[in-house]
C-alpha cells in the first residue's frame, strides 16, 4: 500500500474508533428541552425549603444520562442464582470484617438493640452487605443516578421522580452539595446506603450532634438502620429463618417467590417440619435457594421479610441473615 493509501486507512481507523466511541459513552448532557418534566420540578420545588428553582435546574442541566445506571438496574446482582450471590456477600473477608465492626462499635450497636430491638449483628451484617462497614458508599453521583433513572428508565420512572424530588429537599435540609454526593446506581447514599426518601423518614441522630447525618457518622448509619427494621415491624426476639434439614414431599407446592408470609404454622408441621412458634396461624414463607449442592430450603418468619423491606429480594435478605448469623457465632452474641 502506497503512504496516500495508509494514510487514507488510519483517518478512516480514527473516524471509526472515535464514533464507536461517541456510540459507547455513557455520558449524556441533560436538556431540560428534552426533559421538561425536570424543569417542572424545579419549578414546583421553588421556594420549598428553601430551593430556589432556578438554581435546581443548574443541577439539572450539570447531570450526566448515564447508560451503565440503566444496565446495572437491568442486571441487578440479585438476580444471581443463591450460591453465587451468597459467595459475594457471606465469606471469610466479609465475615472478619463484620466481627471488627461490632467489637469496635460495640456500645452504640448495644445502644440501637436496646432502644430499637434488632439485634445487633443483623445492624452490622445489612451495614457489611450494603457499603462493606463503610468502606464502599458507590462511586456515582445520586443527581445521575436519579436524574437518569427518572427520565430514561420508564418502567419506575414514577418512583425514581419521586426520589428526585426528595433529594432535592435533602439537599436543602441538610445543607448538602448534590453535584458532590455520591452513591449506587440506584441512588442509594451513605453508610446504610438509604434512598432519598429513606433518609427523610427514617435517618436518626444517634451521636447527639444535632443533625442524622449518614454519609459520615457511623454510630447515625447504626441507628438509623435499626429504626428503619424497627418503623417496618421488626419483632424483637423473634425467629428469622428457620433450616428444613429434610424436605418432604410436597413443600415444593408450598414455594413462594413472593415477599410476605403465607403458609400456615399447621400446614407446615403436617409434612412433619419441627418449626417453632405457638401461633398455629401465623404464616411463613417457605422458600427455595439453589446451593452448589442443590435445593435448599429455608422458612422465612416475619422478621426475614422485614428485611427485606430494605431490599426486595429474598437473597439478600438471607445473605443478611447468614452473614449475621456467622458474625454472632464468631462474637458470642
Amino acid at each position: 500500500m502506497d503512504q496516500s493509501g495508509v494514510s487514507k486507512t488510519r483517518r478512516w481507523c480514527a473516524g471509526v474508533l472515535s464514533a464507536l466511541a461517541m456510540w459507547a459513552s455513557p455520558l449524556y448532557a441533560v436538556s431540560l428541552e428534552k426533559y421538561p418534566q425536570l424543569a417542572e420540578l424545579a419549578d414546583r420545588l421553588d421556594g420549598v425549603e428553601g430551593l430556589q428553582g432556578q438554581k435546581m435546574k443548574s443541577w439539572f442541566r450539570d447531570a450526566k444520562i448515564q447508560t451503565k445506571i440503566i444496565d446495572a438496574m437491568n442486571r441487578p446482582a440479585e438476580r444471581l442464582s443463591w450460591h453465587r450471590y451468597q459467595s459475594l456477600f457471606v465469606n471469610p473477608a466479609s465475615i472478619n470484617g463484620g466481627i471488627q465492626f461490632l467489637k469496635q462499635h460495640a456500645q452504640i450497636l448495644a445502644t440501637a438493640e436496646e432502644r430499637f430491638g434488632v439485634p445487633a449483628e443483623i445492624i452490622v451484617a445489612i451495614i457489611g452487605i450494603e457499603t462493606r462497614y463503610g468502606k464502599v458508599m458507590g462511586s456515582l453521583r445520586v443527581l445521575d443516578s436519579l436524574v437518569t433513572l427518572s427520565v430514561e428508565y420508564p418502567r419506575r420512572s414514577k418512583f425514581f421522580s419521586s426520589e428526585l424530588e426528595h433529594f432535592m429537599q435533602l439537599v436543602a435540609e441538610q445543607g448538602l452539595d448534590p453535584l458532590a454526593i455520591k452513591g449506587s446506581y440506584a441512588g442509594a447514599m451513605g453508610i446504610p446506603q438509604f434512598m432519598p426518601s429513606s433518609y427523610r423518614n427514617y435517618a436518626v441522630d444517634f451521636d447527639g450532634d444535632g443533625r442524622a447525618d449518614l454519609l459520615n457518622s457511623v454510630a447515625d448509619a447504626i441507628g438509623s438502620a435499626a429504626n428503619y427494621l424497627a418503623r417496618h415491624r421488626w419483632a424483637p426476639n423473634e425467629a428469622i429463618v428457620t433450616r428444613v434439614l429434610n424436605a418432604p414431599e410436597g413443600l415444593d407446592d408450598m414455594v413462594t417467590r413472593k415477599l410476605s408470609p403465607h403458609s400456615p404454622l399447621s400446614s407446615v408441621r403436617a409434612l412433619n417440619i419441627p418449626v417453632s412458634g405457638d401461633d398455629a396461624d401465623e404464616k411463613v414463607g417457605v422458600m427455595r435457594f439453589e446451593g452448589k449442592l442443590g435445593p435448599d430450603y429455608r422458612l422465612g418468619h416475619h422478621n426475614f421479610f422485614v428485611i427485606t423491606r430494605y431490599n426486595r429480594s429474598q437473597n439478600y435478605a438471607m445473605s443478611v441473615f447468614e452473614l449475621a448469623e456467622q458474625i454472632a457465632s464468631a462474637t458470642g452474641n
